[in-house]
Formats: C-alpha cells, structure tokens, sequence
C-alpha cells in the first residue's frame, strides 16, 4: 500500500520516470499496477504504449473503480491521438456504471471526458454544455485543479467559436487557478491557450511571451507533449512575426517530439504550419509535401479544423503551383466543411 501510494504521489508530482522505475520492481503486476503504468506513459506523451498498458488491466481488473479508471485514462488517450468518437464512447460507457453504481466523482469524471470528447469532435455547443455542469461540480467541491482545466477547456472552445474576449478570461482564470495550487503545468497550459487565442487577435507579442512562460515550465519538466505543443505553438507566433528560419526550427523540433509520442494529430498541425513558412520563402514543393503528409494524418482522425485548414492551404499552394481547377475544388471544400461544421477556420487566413 505504501509502494501504491508512493507511485500516485510521484505521478502527482509529475514525475513518471520515478514511478515507472518503481513499478519495475514489482514481478506481478494487478491492474491497478498496470493503471499507474499506464499514467507514467501517459505523462511522458508514449499514448500508444498507455493504451496498450491500460487494456492489459482492464483484462484483469475485477474491481469497477479500477475499470473505470481504465476506461477513463483510455478515453483520454484515444481523444489526444484524434479519435475523438471512441473517446466519447468510453467515457460514456463510464459514466452509464457510475450512475448505476451511484458513484458521483465517476460520474463527474467521466462527463468531463464526454466533454472533452466532444470538444475535440468539433461539437463545441455540446461540450460547452457538459463542461459547464463539471465545473459547477468543481466549484462546490472546491476543486481547484479541476476549475483550472476547465476553465482551460472553456477558453480553446471560445476560440474556436470566435469569441476571443470570454476565451482570454477563461485561459486567465485557468492560470490564476492553478498558480493558488502551485500546478506548473497546469499553468503551463493556461499560457499555451492564452497565447493561441493572442495569435488569432492579432496580439503576436502576447502569444510569443506567454508561449516562452510556458516552455520555461515544460523545460523542466518530463511533459514530452507539452514540450511539443509549445514548440508548435512558439512557431506560429513567430511565423505570423515573420521570423521565419526560428519558426522553422521550432517546428522541427516539435515534429521530432510529436513523432516520438506518435501524436499524428498533432503532426498534421506542426507540417501545416511549416508548409505555411515554405510557402512564404517559395519553397512551393516542400510545401505541397508537407500539406499533402498533413492531410492524411488529419483525414485518419476526427480532428475537422484541421482537415480544413489543410484544405484551405493546399489550394493556395496548388494554385500557385498554377493547378487552378483542383484549387479551386479543394478550397470550396474547404469552407463547405467549415460552414457545416459551424467552425470559423476559413476566415483565419490572415494566421
């Protein structure tokens, strides 16, 4: 029991190296075992290698609290490598045996993933919904991590509903939250979302600071993907400043970490963006290589913003490369898309 717990604290601490390395001691693992093994690669961005963890203890867990911790951290996963609908179904098969069980902390949980899911499905009025009855949840329990992540979750889905202004103050509050608690990479975090929402306001400076106040954090730290998505992040702001070669350097270093996690998603985002650079300094084939890699990593998830955004910047590339006609197909595609899916992304051009 003190072994368990010591692992739970170091993970707690963001520390899974030392709670992997202890768990190594252990001959035969239980699925709780298996669970925090699980969590330690989850922290160090290694998804694939959680996923394959978590369902060896879901085959052996007998307990439901375990099970459902199982599914949770699973959903987790599945929704950060873009599959957003089994996300959603984990989390909702989770929350069906908590209220059955009258388990209440489950249930918040796993409405907090269905959220989430939805989130990242591009269904933002959905998830705003669900997402607002946990926080309401955080509140009186006096969460304050949990208010912290929230408010965060709240900010991306502001942004991508173009109200800028109520998203600053979500990202805002979610840093100011986790600096009360002493959460690091929580407030890592905050400052990556406040720094996205700064890009697309025009506000380049803010978002190239608050990105560095971030990397600072995830510097020290062993969040392989938080070190990746500031790494992407920085290099969009510094494209939009115009510095171009650091942008391109930063993105190279965020395809390596995104590589290594296996987090395509993400990828698609990082050639996106450095397809965007190439284009800039006319390196035109490059950038037709690295849109045309980034629509395949983007049409085998769920992620629809970016499936746009890679349509919208290939046609310009492909209409400079004088292929007006497939251009033009694929940029009416493009806003379709968008338009349907109630997203605002054919009007970020400008970013």
């Amino acid at each position: 029991m003190v072994r368990v717990q010591e692992i739970y604290d170091l993970l707690e601490m963001n520390e899974p190296t030392r709670a992997l390395a202890l768990l190594k001691t252990v001959r035969k693992k239980a699925a709780q075992d298996l669970f925090l093994e699980g969590e330690a690669h989850r922290q160090l961005g290694a998804f694939e290698t959680a996923l394959k963890t978590y369902a060896k203890g879901l085959r052996i867990a007998d307990v439901v609290e375990e099970r459902m911790d199982i599914l949770l951290a699973m959903s987790a996963c599945y929704r950060t490598l873009g599959h957003a609908a089994l996300a959603y179904e984990l989390a909702l098969e989770t929350l069906e045996m908590a209220k059955e069980l009258e388990f209440d902390d489950y249930e918040i949980r796993a409405m907090q993933e269905m959220g989430m899911s939805l989130r990242a499905w591009g269904k933002l009025d959905e998830a705003l919904e669900l997402l607002d009855a946990v926080l309401a949840a955080y509140v009186q329990l006096k969460d304050y991590a949990g208010q912290s992540f929230i408010h965060w979750a709240k900010g991306g889905i502001f942004r991508l509903q173009g109200q800028f202004e109520e998203g600053i103050a979500q990202f805002k509050k979610s840093i100011a939250l986790a600096k009360k608690i002493g959460d690091k990479i929580n407030e890592a975090y905050g400052y990556c979302g406040l720094a996205g929402i700064s890009r697309i306001c025009g506000k380049i400076d803010e978002c190239v600071k608050n990105y560095k106040l971030a990397d600072q954090i995830f510097k020290k730290s062993e969040d392989v993907f938080g070190k990746a998505y500031t790494n992407c992040g920085m290099a969009n702001g510094l494209r939009q400043q115009g510095n171009y070669d650091e942008a391109l350097r930063r993105y190279n270093t965020a395809d390596k970490l995104y590589t290594q996690i296996g987090d395509k998603v993400d990828l698609g985002f990082v050639k996106w963006g450095r397809a965007d650079v190439l284009k800039r300094k006319n390196k035109l084939d490059l950038a037709l290589k690295d849109l045309q890699e980034a629509r395949v990593l983007f049409d085998n998830s769920d992620e629809k913003r970016g499936q746009i955004l890679t349509k919208l910047s290939l046609a310009q590339v492909l209409y400079a490369l004088g292929r007006t006609d497939e251009a033009e197909e694929l940029y009416e595609l493009g806003v379709k898309q968008a338009k349907a899916e109630k997203l605002h992304t054919y009007l970020e051009s400008y970013t």
